[in-house]
């Protein structure tokens, strides 16, 4: 193809153009039709892919935030749960302190009542021994001499 001052065909001598220039254009054209064709089906295979792409990145997106908030549900509905475990059990333990005290009452209430030795002071005593022994039948006054009162 000659080109000259922008002339992309040569003239014939009867009128026209060069028919060789002519169809080494249309060839040329065809071929970067077919180029630009092959580019823009390369174009747009990328852009589905990167669409694509992006629609996956997007469902990702959502699916991380649903499990973010489903995981902050859960925490908050375990905090709430906790509380009132820890109320349970300390309503638990007063309920067993209150039953252990209960059954101790009932346990002593069962038993038979003791009856402890009264005691007595040992000025008391000797003094009793010393009336009993006035009282019985060996009244020796000689015995008790020693005592002085």
């Amino acid at each position: 193809m000659a080109q000259k001052n922008g002339d992309f065909f040569r003239t014939a001598r009867f009128g026209g153009f060069n028919k060789a220039d002519v169809m080494q254009y249309i060839e040329a054209l065809e071929q970067r039709l077919h180029e630009q064709s092959q580019a823009a089906q390369a174009l747009s295979a990328q852009l589905r892919e990167a669409r694509a792409a992006q629609l996956r990145w997007m469902e990702e997106v959502r699916l991380h935030r649903r499990r973010v908030s489903a995981s902050n549900q859960v925490r908050r509905e375990l905090a709430q749960f906790q509380k009132r475990l820890d109320a349970a059990q300390a309503l638990t333990a007063e309920v067993e302190k209150e039953n252990a005290y209960l059954r101790e009452q009932v346990r002593q209430q069962e038993e038979p009542p003791t009856i402890a030795a009264p005691v007595v002071p040992l000025e008391q005593l000797t003094f009793r021994l010393f009336m009993e022994d006035l009282e019985g039948e060996d009244n020796d006054p000689a015995e008790f001499a020693y005592l002085s009162i």
